[in-house]
């Protein structure tokens, strides 16, 4: 998102889970988001306090506001309202973060009533609605995850401490992490030199879900 701005003004609308209680993929998306961006997001366990205007330092860097914090539960009607509730704060939104793809495709429907254009990010990458709202350039870019490698390195785990009899232990964590990395990639057709992506045309071939 830094590089597609290209040093221009980021008026930013932040589509998150909740706004009533803290849970760690709602804040984690949120706040990477931000990271990426290059603004500094303080408490790690809480979102909306980071400083509402100031300097983003991704890509060739700028000058952000954010407009508003609003919660989705990551549906479809309830991202529609929440980028509704931001629009009624300001016109000028043209940077859109979305906890999932359907929460994008409210929020699309909204800035196309309001007649608002902005790019819109995610994260999932299932195959419906996910890569087909970027192959469609209704969401700009989306985070795909793999739920089946998941999968895979848990069963693997669970079988290696079967088979040792507990002897080769619970698995370690991926280096600085609390977890294991199951890998992710960045899905868009309109890339930026510098960061590593694949298109859409790719990343259905990987998708998880019905398509």
């Amino acid at each position: 998102m830094a590089g597609t701005l290209n040093g221009g003004q980021a008026t930013i609308a932040l589509l998150d889970l909740f706004n009533d209680k803290v849970v760690t993929v709602d804040t984690g998306r949120d706040q990477g988001f931000l990271t990426g961006m290059g603004i500094d997001t303080k408490d790690k366990n809480k979102n909306g306090d980071e400083d509402k205007s100031g300097k983003y330092t991704g890509g060739k860097g700028g000058n952000y506001t954010i407009v508003c914090n609003e919660p989705t539960q990551g549906a479809q009607d309830t991202g529609k309202s929440a980028m509704e509730s931001c629009l009624a704060k300001s016109k000028s939104i043209n940077v859109v973060y979305t906890i999932n793809e359907p929460a994008g495709a409210g929020a699309a429907e909204a800035l196309q009533d309001a007649g608002v254009k902005a790019t819109i990010v995610s994260i999932d990458g299932g195959c419906s609605p996910g890569i087909q709202l970027v192959k469609a350039g209704t969401i700009g870019a989306t985070s795909q995850q793999y739920p089946g490698k998941m999968a895979e390195l848990g069963l693997e785990a669970i079988k290696k401490m079967i088979d040792s009899n507990g002897a080769e232990g619970k698995p370690q964590n991926g280096p600085g992490l609390d977890f294991q990395d199951a890998g992710v990639a960045l899905v868009t057709d309109k890339p930026v030199q510098g960061v590593p992506s694949i298109t859409s045309a790719e990343a259905e071939k990987l998708c998880w879900g019905g398509k």
